[in-house]
């Protein structure tokens, strides 16, 4: 079964809920033929090993020590959406970051969970919440709404109802619109046909059909 096949036949059964590393790893693969999930599983499992059991440890091994960080440079570059390219090179935005950080920590015991802000994605371990793409850096609860309007430009407080832990179909949900943002962008047939596959598994995204007819008309 090819990756994008795979990913819509899992995403809408209750154990993909368990399995963000897997669904991740799919996502990129559905657009890189040259992608391996077992290696991004592999890889995930090898950061695990660098790190002590500890929201601290995983912050600096991943991100603070430079491992992994933010493609500042070339934020848009879908690839920062793939997670096998992520490992690989060590860069990317703020989400797929999250996902290492978050299944990193599943490995180890540590239960870090990916907290949703607008225009900002962050992690949070027992009350603290961190930032991989700035190297990891830390907020008490009192920091996060300055932090936040900080980094994105917002000025609004920051709604309470955010800060909530983020599912795993929330965030795949999430990679899936920044992706979207790139390649319609880009507007090159293939990538969007497959994402249009990919977003098409989700009933709650039925009302884009016709959005998607329109990206697939390179095929007519």
């Amino acid at each position: 079964m090819d990756p994008a096949a795979r990913f819509t036949d899992l995403v809408n059964r209750p154990a993909s809920e368990a399995h963000l590393d897997l669904m991740a790893a799919l996502i990129g693969a559905s657009f890189d033929p040259s992608a391996d999930v077992g290696s991004v599983i592999i890889g995930l499992d090898r950061l695990a090993d660098e790190c002590a059991p500890s929201f601290d440890s995983i912050l600096m091994a991943l991100f603070g020590s430079g491992r992994l960080r933010g493609n500042r440079v070339d934020y848009g570059d879908p690839a920062n959406s793939y997670l096998h390219r992520v490992l690989t090179t060590g860069l990317g935005i703020p989400i797929t970051l999250c996902v290492c950080a978050i299944e990193v920590g599943r490995r180890l015991g540590v239960p870090i969970v990916g907290v949703g802000l607008p225009g900002h994605f962050l992690v949070q371990c027992n009350g603290v919440y961190a930032d991989p793409f700035h190297n990891g850096r830390q907020y008490t609860p009192d920091e996060l709404e300055p932090a936040w309007q900080r980094i994105t430009g917002i000025s609004a407080p920051l709604d309470p109802r955010v800060v909530q832990p983020a599912h795993t179909r929330s965030i795949l949900l999430r990679m899936l619109n920044n992706l979207k943002g790139s390649l319609v962008a880009m507007d090159e047939p293939l990538p969007l046909q497959t994402l249009a596959r990919l977003r098409s598994a989700f009933p709650e995204l039925a009302q884009e059909r016709a959005e998607h007819a329109r990206w697939l008309r390179h095929w007519n």
